[in-house]
């Protein structure tokens, strides 16, 4: 397997690298302070921000509507983007996941 440079991006995901580009951008000082872990799934046009909490409380929610608004702003309106919150007692990355992470906080309970 040949790795991408710059005058061959061949085989790369393209959409998939702009959106978690774009998703880490909207998330700067946004990520909620309960996040265990913070990512992105990218199905074509449909994004949907995924975030791990031990706890769900309404300041997380809103920390995740705003990453999403902000997500929005920087794709454009031809993108169809929700939110999921997960409850986890830790931080839960996998690499069968369908989520590309962003995000992972320490796990100071392991």
């Amino acid at each position: 397997m040949t790795m991408p440079m710059p005058q061959n991006l061949e085989g790369v995901p393209l959409w998939e690298n702009y959106v978690v580009a774009q998703t880490t951008q909207a998330s700067l000082s946004l990520i909620p302070r309960e996040a265990l872990a913070l990512g992105v799934e990218v199905d074509d046009l449909h994004i949907t921000v995924v975030c791990q909490v031990r706890v769900e409380t309404e300041a997380t929610t809103d920390d995740l509507n705003e990453i999403a608004q902000e997500l929005y702003f920087l794709i454009g309106e031809s993108a169809q983007i929700t939110t999921r919150l997960e409850k986890r007692e830790a931080p839960t990355i996998t690499p069968d996941d369908e989520a590309i992470w962003i995000f992972a906080s320490r796990d100071d309970n392991a």
